[in-house]
C-alpha cells in the first residue's frame, strides 16, 4: 500500500471514529430520555467551562447532528491527509481556542454543537493556503471556499437559537492557528516534484537536471550542465594540431 493510500485510509478511519462518537453520545441521550445540554458552554460561569471540552459532542437533535456530521467528517479527512504533519495540533488548538473564546464573549446560554470546530477547520484550511502560497494549499483553499463559502454568513447575528458566536470564534480561531503554523512543514500539502536524471541513451547524456521543487517558500530551480568536451583540453589539443601542421609545412619546404 502506497504512503498516500495509507495516509488517506488513516484520515478516513480517524474522522469516522469522531463521527461515531458524536452519534454514540446522541444515541445515549435519546435512549435514556436525557438532556445533555448542560454539558454545553455557559459563558463566564465556572461550571460552564466544562463545555469547552464537551460542547462539540452535544447536539440539540438528530437533524442538528446530521447536518454537522458530513461537514466535520470531510474537513477532518482533508486536514489529516493534506496537513498530516500538523493536523492533530491544528485540530486541538482550534478546538480549545474556539471553546475558550466562546466562553468569554458569547451570550449567557448553553452553546452546544460541533459547528464551531467545523468553522475553525474550514477557516484553517482556507487561510493556510493564502498564507503558505504554494499551489497545493491554494487549491485546497479554493475547494473549501467553493464547498463552504456560503456558511460564512453564519458568523453574523441571526436566529436566537443559533450560536453565531461559536461560528465567529471558530472562524477567527482557524485564522489564528493557520498564522502561527504557517511556516511549519505541513505534509502532503507541500508538493515536491522531481525530475529524473537523463539516461546515457538520451540526446544530451551529459546534462543533469536537479530537482524542481514547489514548497511554501519561493520556487527554487537548480540546473547544472556538464559539457562532454573539456574546453581546456580541447583548446590544448587544437593548439598542438596547429603547431604540428606548421612543422609539417616547414619540413616539406626543406625537402624541396
Amino acid at each position: 500500500m502506497s504512503k498516500e493510500k495509507s495516509l488517506f485510509r488513516q484520515s478516513v478511519v480517524f474522522s469516522s471514529y469522531i463521527i461515531l462518537l458524536l452519534w454514540l453520545v446522541k444515541s445515549i441521550e435519546w435512549a435514556f430520555s436525557a438532556n445533555f445540554a448542560h454539558f454545553g458552554i455557559y459563558p463566564r460561569h465556572l461550571l460552564g467551562t466544562i463545555g469547552i471540552f464537551t460542547s462539540p459532542f452535544i447536539h440539540g437533535d438528530f437533524l442538528h447532528l446530521l447536518s454537522n456530521s458530513f461537514s466535520l467528517m470531510l474537513l477532518i479527512i482533508i486536514l489529516f491527509f493534506f496537513y498530516d504533519k500538523i493536523a492533530l495540533r491544528a485540530l486541538l488548538f482550534v478546538y480549545i481556542l474556539t471553546g475558550v473564546s466562546v466562553w468569554f464573549i458569547a451570550r449567557e446560554a448553553y452553546h452546544i454543537g460541533a459547528s464551531g470546530v467545523i468553522y475553525g477547520i474550514a477557516s484553517f484550511i482556507l487561510f493556510s493556503g493564502l498564507l503558505r502560497k504554494n499551489q497545493s494549499s491554494l487549491a485546497l483553499s479554493f475547494v473549501v471556499l467553493l464547498l463552504y463559502g456560503g456558511m460564512f454568513y453564519g458568523v453574523l447575528p441571526q436566529d436566537g437559537h443559533i450560536s453565531w458566536e461559536s461560528h465567529l470564534m471558530g472562524l477567527l480561531s482557524g485564522l489564528i492557528v493557520a498564522f502561527f503554523l504557517r511556516n511549519e512543514f505541513a505534509g502532503q500539502a507541500e508538493l515536491k516534484l522531481h525530475f529524473e536524471e537523463i539516461s546515457d541513451e538520451d540526446e544530451f547524456p551529459e546534462t543533469e537536471a536537479s530537482e524542481f521543487t514547489f514548497t511554501s517558500g519561493p520556487q527554487n530551480y537548480q540546473y547544472q550542465y556538464t559539457p562532454k568536451i573539456n574546453p581546456i583540453n580541447h583548446a590544448s589539443n587544437e593548439a598542438d594540431k596547429l603547431q604540428g601542421t606548421k612543422l609539417s609545412e616547414e619540413e616539406e619546404k626543406t625537402a624541396e
